[in-house]
């Protein structure tokens, strides 16, 4: 890893820790879809701590680690798809929803079983984050329809969803284009690119820390 590397990863940490401590203490009463929010920065963590455990440290084999992060991005894809359908009431919208994610499993244990489930998997990231890009623009095409709050920015779903479909939308390029930036740019280089992917990770749980602080505000009120 490069020197920028470790330090985005570090404060990227630290990021999530606050995270995950703010979804736990959160007030669940006034937005139901919330109450099982705190696994979203859990899951990060995890990812974060199998990444010190087995890259850093080397406390386990490295197949090991990649299938702990491979198992780690279906469980989130599956925790999106049960956000999505708390927040989307629309019948055939939550149809389609299901259709997707069935569509999106299929072609992910595809790919796992493909490249044997302990090797890096980039293209499940890739897949993953299609599948949350379209997960996002069906809660915005139906917000926007249908109107389902008065005023969006107080509305804490509104903030995980931009969050959401920023870093799905921005980290795609760095996940599809994988095997091209290795083959084109020093080792150095290209984990630089992925350091900006991790920015984004940061940015989107900072989207998510402003969803909190909504929630809060609308419990207090």
């Amino acid at each position: 890893m490069s020197t920028l590397h470790y330090i985005v990863f570090w404060i990227g940490t630290g990021v999530l820790c606050i995270s995950f401590i703010i979804a736990v203490l959160l007030p669940k009463n006034n937005r139901p879809y919330m109450k099982w929010f705190f696994l979203c920065p859990l899951i990060a963590l995890l990812v974060s701590i199998n990444s010190i455990s087995g890259k850093i440290f080397s406390l386990y084999p490295i197949d090991t680690f990649y299938i702990f992060q491979n198992c780690l991005s279906l469980f989130e894809i599956l925790f999106w798809f049960s956000f999505f359908l708390q927040i989307i009431k629309a019948k055939k919208a939550r149809a389609q929803l299901t259709i997707l994610l069935a569509i999106t499993l299929i072609f992910a244990f595809y790919l796992l079983f493909l490249s044997k489930v302990g090797i890096n998997n980039i293209h499940i990231l890739a897949l993953t984050a299609i599948c949350k890009t379209v997960f996002c623009i069906f809660f915005f095409y139906k917000l926007f329809k249908n109107l389902f709050y008065q005023n969006i920015l107080k509305e804490p779903a509104f903030w995980i969803v931009t969050g959401l479909i920023f870093y799905s939308t921005l980290s795609l390029p760095f996940y599809g284009l994988n095997s091209y930036l290795k083959f084109q740019f020093s080792r150095s280089v290209s984990s630089n690119f992925f350091s900006v992917s991790n920015m984004l990770i940061i940015i989107m749980h900072l989207f998510f820390i402003k969803a909190y602080l909504c929630t809060i505000r609308v419990y207090r009120v």
